[in-house]
């Protein structure tokens, strides 16, 4: 059974860091609209203050966009790599243009060691088109530290920083950043931090990841904006856990809190592709401290979950495959399958991987991923499910 470490515990108790601003209940709290944002931070050096609960993908309807903007959510996450999202932002976003913080990435296929900076300027003005805007906040590099698109030398290719240059001169980007959920985000994350390359970084962390502190620490004292993601672990879904049912916190706003209350992050982005979404996740925004009750809950969720979650940013079972399977990509692929609603994704991401590096063969294997796993994930399971599910032949 995993469980959340005391010290998590603790550090997520913590009040909320000097500088951030509670907006008074009869303002911005439950009220005959639904709830709304209570907390702001400042996103680091930008000078910008933004909700702690911010939009992330999937909403298909503008509509929805408008309905959060009301509520008091200013920056959303979007990227080319989301097919369609960035033309349904553009169909909301122009009335709302100087109110919300707009961060957007290059498609991660992309960025390459030989990409151009005219190429990349060229995919700048697309998605700029594409939102109905002429500037973008905060353009950035996506997947770094996914191995299956290349290693470090891709953001170290000098054409992305003058594309950068190039794009604040024409003030089409305010800001740059990198985003990253693989499990060598740390190593190239940390590299962008100690070179001074990004102002915004946006990273995978729930309250089952372990590690992060030294980088965000580094990136705070710097004055780069933090951005949670991947905070809903395996239940950004409508999965609950059944020691969770018919509680007032489910599942998912107990993993929302936690990244609230241990105030590691400026803001946290989540996937809200309806308007109930976006009343459920803004009805714990503002929260500064877990409570008995909270910690309760996660604990029932990290027994029910542990073994199933392959953590961002990880690197315990990198290299131990011999069949060169990408356990984390294939993993999360599974996820995108059963909790987030993504089949097509899913299946269309399993098969860009070479049949060489399915996980076709991991049933007769003797898992030394999974002996290499430090948090006990039933690894092989997993890749075997996936298989199953993502295979096309």
């Amino acid at each position: 059974m995993t469980k959340v470490s005391r010290r998590a515990f603790l550090q997520a108790s913590a009040m909320a860091a000097a500088g951030s601003t509670l907006i008074p209940a009869d303002l911005s709290g439950q009220s005959a609209a639904g709830p709304k944002v209570r907390r702001l931070k400042p996103l680091g050096k930008t000078g910008w203050k933004v909700g702690d609960v911010s939009g992330g993908s999937d909403q298909t309807d503008p509509a929805v966009f408008e309905d959060m903007f009301q509520r008091g959510i200013n920056l959303v996450d979007t990227g080319a790599q989301y097919v369609g999202h960035e033309d349904v932002l553009g169909k909301a976003l122009p009335k709302w243009r100087d109110k919300v913080f707009v961060v957007d990435k290059w498609d991660p296929p992309l960025v390459t060691p030989k990409v151009t900076k005219a190429a990349l300027l060229e995919a700048l003005d697309v998605s700029l088109k594409r939102l109905n805007t002429t500037y973008i906040d905060c353009m950035m590099l996506h997947s770094i530290g996914h191995p299956r698109y290349g290693g470090i030398e891709r953001i170290q290719n000098p054409a992305i920083y003058e594309a950068w240059d190039e794009a604040k001169r024409l003030k089409k980007i305010r800001f740059t950043g990198a985003s990253s959920h693989g499990p060598r985000m740390l190593d190239e994350i940390g590299w962008g931090i100690d070179n001074n390359r990004f102002d915004v970084i946006l990273i995978g962390s729930n309250f089952l990841t372990h590690g992060v502190e030294p980088l965000l620490k580094k990136a705070r004292t710097k004055g780069i904006g933090t951005i949670a993601m991947k905070s809903m672990t395996l239940y950004q879904s409508d999965l609950n856990i059944r020691g969770l049912q018919g509680k007032e916190t489910n599942a998912r706003q107990a993993c929302l809190k936690w990244i609230l209350a241990s105030d590691l992050f400026d803001t946290v982005v989540i996937r809200m592709p309806n308007l109930d979404k976006v009343a459920e996740y803004l009805a714990v925004s503002g929260t500064t401290r877990l409570t008995t009750q909270d910690r309760g809950h996660l604990q029932l969720a990290a027994a029910a979950i542990g073994p199933l979650y392959c953590r961002p940013g990880c690197r315990g079972c990198e290299g131990t495959c011999p069949c060169d399977v990408p356990v984390p990509d294939v993993l999360r692929y599974r996820m995108y399958f059963e909790h987030y609603g993504e089949q097509k994704r899913a299946i269309q991401k399993y098969a860009q991987i070479p049949v060489s590096q399915r996980a076709s063969a991991c049933a007769d294997c003797d898992a030394p991923c999974e002996r290499a796993c430090p948090y006990g994930v039933r690894v092989r399971e997993r890749l075997v499910g996936a298989h199953g599910h993502l295979s096309l032949a």
